[in-house]
């Protein structure tokens, strides 16, 4: 048996989708998705709405981690504020957070 399927089979990691707002004056949506999807675990970032006079935007944020939904949601905004300058809020909706089936689960 290979040493990666040994370590694949004993690792559970759990998927986790919900929506953060971003406040950012210097850079585009597209741009701030790049940004998001760059940062450890997250496996999507898609715009779900902008307001482009506050510089406020949407986004649908799906990571996969084995931390709980909590640390790991803390943990992306940690980075994303620690890592990119342009980045000048960054706020997770708690109550939008949904732990996600994984492959193969019913």
């Amino acid at each position: 048996m290979k040493l990666s399927k040994i370590i694949l089979d004993e690792a559970v990691y759990t998927p986790y989708r919900a929506m953060v707002q971003v406040i950012s004056r210097d850079a585009s949506p597209s741009v701030l998705a790049d940004l998001i999807r760059a940062l450890p675990g997250v496996t999507t970032c898609t715009i779900a709405g902008s307001d482009d006079a506050a510089s406020k935007y949407i986004f649908k944020v799906k990571l996969i981690t084995q931390k709980p939904a909590s640390e790991a949601f803390a943990s992306l905004k940690n980075n994303a504020v620690s890592k990119y300058q342009e980045i000048n809020a960054f706020k997770v909706a708690t109550n939008s957070v949904e732990r996600m089936k994984r492959p193969g689960e019913y």
